[in-house]
């Protein structure tokens, strides 16, 4: 048996660069308030979040942070391709929805799992961009709510804000009864 190649195929030197692991981490009460500051009805369209993400590279992890007490929202979210991550409230009106998206882009981070993020919320994601920023990590803000003049835009280094994934809702979204879990 030879080990000799077809004519014209050669063996390379160095194999082709990997893309990068993406984490796409959204902060989904942060995002619903962004996407209805100008239309109260909008929602966010999720599976574009999803997209962009992957333009990026491969997906690794996709996760939505919230209280997910409602089904449908819950629903949509995984079928739009996130994790529903639940996070509870720690008192009336106030969910640490960021605390635990840091926590888990950190350990994400520092376990090496991805090589790039892809992030959803307001400037309260700067301790993790700030992490990645000094592991070299390329970072792209989709559908964010981070002040115009603030850090998180110095890090990132792309940047869609939230009313680029606002659509209005449908006739069934509008007329449905929520579904609570609890």
């Amino acid at each position: 048996m030879s080990n000799r190649y077809a004519e014209g195929i050669t063996l390379s030197d160095t194999p082709p660069a990997a893309e990068p692991r993406v984490a796409l981490l959204v902060d989904y009460p942060a995002l619903l308030r962004a996407v209805r500051a100008t239309d109260p009805d909008a929602v966010p369209r999720l599976s574009d979040l999803v997209r962009r993400a992957a333009t990026l590279g491969p997906v690794f992890v996709a996760r939505a942070y919230g209280a997910w007490y409602d089904v449908d929202e819950a629903s949509t979210a995984f079928n739009a391709g996130l994790d529903p991550v639940f996070v509870p409230p720690v008192g009336p009106g106030s969910v640490p929805t960021m605390s635990s998206l840091i926590a888990d882009g950190l350990s994400l981070i520092r376990s090496g799992q991805v090589q790039a993020l892809a992030l959803s919320g307001d400037d309260r994601l700067l301790p993790l961009m700030a992490a990645a920023r000094a592991e070299g990590m390329p970072i792209a803000l989709i559908a964010h709510s981070c002040a115009p003049d603030g850090p998180c835009l110095k890090l990132a280094d792309s940047a869609e804000p939230a009313a680029a994934f606002a659509r209005g809702q449908t006739r069934a979204e509008r007329y449905r009864r929520t579904t609570n879990v609890a």
